[in-house]
């Protein structure tokens, strides 16, 4: 019995893991997203209307910290001088059918959203500036049938876990 508790103590205590996923340290100031969608831009001016969840860029800052509470050793703070910055906007929400019933009728859908990121160090260098993509799909009918606010819920998930991971490439 001593041998076994022995054991599971040196595989637990020995072995390294985590439940962070990289380990940057200090404050960062998450500043609020900004929604940068143009939907008056002269592509949409032909295209079928396409609506946006209310309050997307609100729940994207709330999911962004969520993630670095989750996945980083980070402290986030209110603005500051002394901490990282991270500033995203979102530069565009789609829609798009993936696949058809014989009736013509949509199945599957995908939903992205594409965030232009800009990551800054305290004395207000730029660290890191790209777009990121988050997407989810989803069925509309049968046994994965998934409505859009639960797929957008995963889009939002998905986008922040990317923008936190795509932070913490260089650690």
């Amino acid at each position: 019995m001593k041998k076994i508790f022995f054991g599971l103590l040196i595989v637990t205590l020995g072995c390294g893991y985590t439940t962070k996923a990289f380990r940057g340290t200090g404050s960062i100031y998450v500043k609020p997203v900004q929604n940068n969608i143009r939907i008056t831009q002269e592509t949409r001016a032909y295209s079928s209307y396409q609506t946006y969840p209310i309050l997307i860029e609100k729940k994207l800052t709330n999911a962004i910290v969520d993630e670095f509470r989750l996945r980083s050793n980070y402290t986030i703070t209110s603005e500051s001088s002394q901490s990282y910055t991270l500033e995203c906007s979102i530069i565009s929400y789609t829609q798009n059918a993936l696949q058809y019933s014989d009736s013509d009728d949509v199945t599957e859908r995908r939903l992205r959203l594409h965030v232009k990121m800009r990551y800054l160090g305290p004395q207000g260098e730029l660290l890191k500036e790209r777009t990121v993509v988050g997407e989810a799909t989803y069925y509309l009918q049968g046994l994965y049938a998934k409505s859009e606010s639960e797929a957008f819920e995963d889009l939002i998930d998905d986008t922040s876990r990317r923008i936190v991971e795509s932070i913490a490439d260089d650690w």
